[in-house]
């Protein structure tokens, strides 16, 4: 019977070093955890703070308008579209959990390297916005018409 209870006991005895060991582990891993958590805090407000808003239309477009001058382009037309992307949307098969995007048709001539000056300037831009997809002709001997849908990172509704 003492063998049984030694045997029971070693085992138990393992089980706990095991314990131990996770539970040290955790205790290195967890040393800077609180200013981890700052840290990660302040990058999610930052992000929080680039996210468009859905129902701020004349703000949303402005900022697209901004651009007009930097990349010497000249904008005919920039049309918000009701619903989010169905890529991200609830049912896509990227759907987006805390987020939603707003999808931007823009219609804009320039020369081709005003253009791709536009793109540029997109892609430096602080919110988090991708050029889905594009078409460009030529229009006149130096200019091209550029047509672009952009996503863009919004709140969720």
């Amino acid at each position: 019977m003492r063998g049984g209870v030694a045997s029971e006991l070693s085992i138990k005895e393992s089980d706990l070093n095991s314990r131990i060991r996770t539970i040290d582990q955790n205790l290195k891993n967890s040393k800077n955890l609180e200013q981890d958590t700052e840290d990660l805090k302040v990058v999610v407000d930052k992000m929080n703070s680039l996210l468009f808003d859905r129902y701020e239309r004349a703000i949303n477009i402005s900022f697209f308008y901004e651009f007009e001058d930097k990349a010497d382009v000249v904008i005919s037309n920039i049309s918000q579209l009701p619903a989010p992307d169905p890529i991200y949307a609830e049912k896509g098969p990227r759907k987006l959990d805390l987020h939603s995007t707003l999808v931007y048709n823009i219609t804009l001539s320039g020369s081709f390297s005003n253009v791709l000056r536009f793109f540029y300037e997109l892609d430096r831009a602080e919110p988090l916005i991708r050029v889905a997809d594009f078409q460009v002709s030529r229009n006149k001997l130096e200019e091209v018409d550029a047509r672009l849908r952009v996503l863009v990172m919004a709140e969720k509704d």
